[in-house]
């Protein structure tokens, strides 16, 4: 029987030709992590670094030709680049990389991962690794556009299950190429007939996996550990949602259909589905509309769905999760901080802080040892004593 909820923590982590690293190369020898210095030192770049043992683009959803180091005199761009990572899992240590090597300049490379020497699947890797973050510029999903909160809990969902993500990516592919045909007039009605029936069954499994996994946070969020953070609600709404609402799933695939060839018929493009979903966040505590919080509260509404999914993750997954938090007071004061810090250490494996001031997180080492880098200009030196 697998162990559940052990631990696994970086060792060490080695960084060539990435962001603003030439080369860099940390050796830890505590659980918790502080990387502290000025605005533009480096410091988010290197929690990116961390952030992209898991697939994906990564904590800034960054393109992957932003990812290459840029020599500063000449400004000539370094297409390979690598991360090196050493994870301790379990009672087991283990050798992963990640990066690309192109054979010439105009070569363009996918992202690879070797575990152990071995090249291995992004599908495979996201199974072995459990990883959670919090930045700065995720206050925007609270009061930002419906597909970035969309997005941000369909990254959320495909860590836990890689077969979601597969689902929006065949979804987006055949709800493309079923646009470009009506575009050009073309009928072919068997084609859009097999066409329309996979997209109906692809949009309600992805339907039915969102409103599943906010049932699952739901449920950690509404008896939360701490009074700094609130009870919050999360809610999933839509044409879908409704078809959906006590009926079962062949219904709502049978629904979608009739309503994508009607569409079709009136050469109407617009089209149902996971796009047009909308996403409701309730400050449980009022009953208030997430837009209409004010920012403290939108920020402890941030707080309490990141510590939810800690905690499904901790729950559903062999390992704890790792948790990067990058400018780590940005959201909260220091009593809500601290708070954050505690619950956090109950449901992680290793924790990563970035912040300007060091001195910030002295506190914190009444409840675990740090270990503290400063990074200026992105050159990392340890710093032994404060």
């Amino acid at each position: 029987m697998t162990k559940l909820n052990q631990q696994h923590s970086l060792l060490k982590i080695k960084l060539l030709n990435f962001r603003s690293y030439k080369e860099v190369e940390l050796s830890l020898c505590n659980k918790h992590v502080v990387l502290c210095g000025p605005n533009g030192s480096g410091k988010t770049n290197f929690l990116e670094a961390i952030s992209l043992l898991m697939p994906g683009k990564g904590l800034r959803s960054s393109k992957k030709e932003h990812f290459p180091y840029i020599e500063d005199h000449d400004q000539s761009i370094h297409n390979d680049w690598a991360i090196h990572y050493t994870l301790k899992r379990g009672e087991n240590v283990h050798e992963i990389s990640t990066g690309v090597q192109s054979l010439t300049t105009n070569t363009k490379s996918s992202r690879r991962y070797k575990f152990d020497g071995n090249f291995l699947k992004s599908k495979d890797i996201s199974q072995l690794i459990s990883m959670n973050w919090i930045t700065p510029t995720m206050h925007n999903i609270i009061n930002g556009s419906e597909s970035l909160r969309r997005n941000f809990f369909d990254r959320m969902i495909s860590a836990l299950n890689p077969s979601h993500k597969n689902r929006l990516n065949k979804l987006e592919k055949l709800s493309r190429e079923r646009t470009k045909l009506l575009e050009k007039n073309i009928k072919d009605e068997s084609w859009f007939s097999i066409v329309e029936q996979e997209i109906s069954q692809l949009s309600i499994a992805i339907i039915v996996e969102r409103q599943n996994f906010t049932a699952k946070l739901d449920e950690f969020m509404a008896s939360p550990n701490s009074s700094f953070f609130p009870k919050v609600r999360i809610i999933w709404s839509g044409m879908v949602e409704e078809w959906l609402n006590g009926k079962p799933a062949i219904y709502a695939e049978e629904k979608m259909g009739a309503y994508l060839e009607k569409e079709r018929l009136d050469r109407s493009f617009s089209i149902c589905g996971p796009s047009n979903s909308v996403l409701k966040i309730w400050f449980g505590d009022f009953g208030k509309p997430s837009e209409l919080c004010s920012t403290g509260q939108q920020k402890s509404i941030l707080v309490s769905i990141v510590l939810a999914y800690s905690k499904l993750l901790k729950n559903k997954k062999e390992f704890s999760p790792i948790l990067l938090l990058d400018e780590a007071t940005a959201h909260l004061d220091e009593e809500q901080f601290q708070a954050f810090f505690d619950e956090s250490l109950i449901n992680s494996s290793q924790i990563w802080m970035t912040g300007t001031d060091k001195y910030i997180f002295k506190k914190l080492e009444k409840s675990a040892n740090l270990q503290y880098f400063v990074i200026n200009d992105s050159n990392v030196t340890q710093l032994v004593d404060l």
